[in-house]
């Protein structure tokens, strides 16, 4: 399988000022060319490609492969509701959390149910029918209480969202976001569409509802050391789990796309392997009401989550169980093109 080339921002730039340099070259060469071609046509056409081969030499290339798909690769066949057995703690540790929090996120905000012509209609009777024009963009670790209170915001909103992870040792995103703030402090959210950029847990909830409903947080984001200490239960429940970076990843150049919603402990599992193993992704938040179940069951013929979606190997599934081994075998400490430390010339490509 073919992979895109992989550009960090310094190899952009270094890019860049080559190819700035190849045209300024080749202004120069059409100025000597016309001047020679005066003369003689053969000693112009010698010039100019003496000159294209230099040109050629002065773009600089990229050398990290990056995630390799794996070889005969089934994706397993949907399972509703059927924990595996070798699953069933990780399950069940990941419910503890969202009895913790009461279910918060489980449904978006001014959720509805009616049966329409013998069928369940559920939706939103608030939410704008409009939609933001770009995914937000989230800077967090999987583990951390005032991140995860930020993410049931966003599920209740039914708002999309890039998730930059930022684990213990973390060595893609925790520099950048230092380099954007000016401190390591988690979350972060970036909104494109507007000009919000700001830290706090709580200033971030309070914008995202006056931005995207009608200004009033729900209680259960709204009780202050509480609400605290119960998204920490959560965190404590699986044991800190997508907290830290595993010791060796593969790095990704696209984000992969994950549909999931919060409180799912199926959903948990996977979103904090994807912390620990540094890989961006854009996650459709699903709650119940959305939008975007209808969407996905339009689109595969069925809604189950987590789906994950690889742009990079072109591979998707269902299942948490093997979600996890995909992304074991894929991005993980063993997987092939491993590295233990950021690769110079590894950059995000979101398009």
């Amino acid at each position: 399988m073919a992979f895109l080339p992989v550009i960090s921002a310094n190899s952009r730039r270094r890019s860049v000022e080559g190819v700035a340099a190849a045209c300024s070259a080749s202004r120069r060469l059409a100025v000597r060319t016309r001047a020679v071609g005066e003369n003689g046509g053969e000693e112009a056409d010698q010039v100019e490609e003496e000159q294209s081969m230099q040109n050629l030499d002065a773009i600089p290339t990229v050398s990290y492969p990056g995630p390799v798909a794996p070889k005969d690769f089934e994706p397993p066949e949907p399972k509703t509701f059927q924990p595996y057995p070798d699953m069933l703690v990780d399950t069940l540790l990941g419910s503890i959390g969202s009895v913790a929090r009461a279910g918060t996120g489980f449904v978006v905000s001014g959720y509805s149910a009616s049966i329409q012509d013998g069928k369940l209609v559920e939706e939103s009777k608030t939410l704008p029918t409009a939609r933001p024009e770009l995914p937000l963009e989230l800077y967090e670790f999987e583990s951390c209480p005032f991140c995860r209170k930020v993410r049931e915001a966003l599920n209740i909103l039914d708002l999309d969202f890039y998730v930059y992870p930022c684990p213990k040792d973390g060595q893609r995103f925790r520099p950048q976001l230092v380099e954007m703030g000016g401190k390591s402090m988690f979350p972060y959210l970036v909104d494109p569409n507007t000009t919000f950029a700001g830290y706090e847990s709580d200033d971030i909830i309070k914008y995202l509802f006056e931005t995207y409903a009608d200004g009033t947080v729900p209680l259960a984001l709204n009780l202050g050391a509480v609400t605290t200490v119960s998204s920490g239960l959560a965190t404590l429940a699986r044991m800190a789990k997508g907290s830290k970076r595993a010791p060796k990843v593969v790095y990704p150049e696209r984000p992969l796309i994950y549909w999931g919603y919060e409180p799912s402990p199926f959903c948990k599992v996977v979103r904090e392997r994807l912390c620990e193993y540094e890989i961006p992704y854009l996650c459709k938040t699903t709650s119940r009401g959305s939008r975007k179940r209808l969407e996905m069951q339009d689109n595969l013929g069925l809604f189950q989550v987590p789906y994950l979606e690889d742009p990079n190997t072109g591979l998707a599934l269902f299942e948490s169980k093997y979600i996890l081994k995909y992304l074991d075998d894929v991005y993980g400490p063993n997987a092939e093109n491993a590295v233990d430390e950021l690769p110079a010339d590894v950059a995000l490509v979101k398009s």
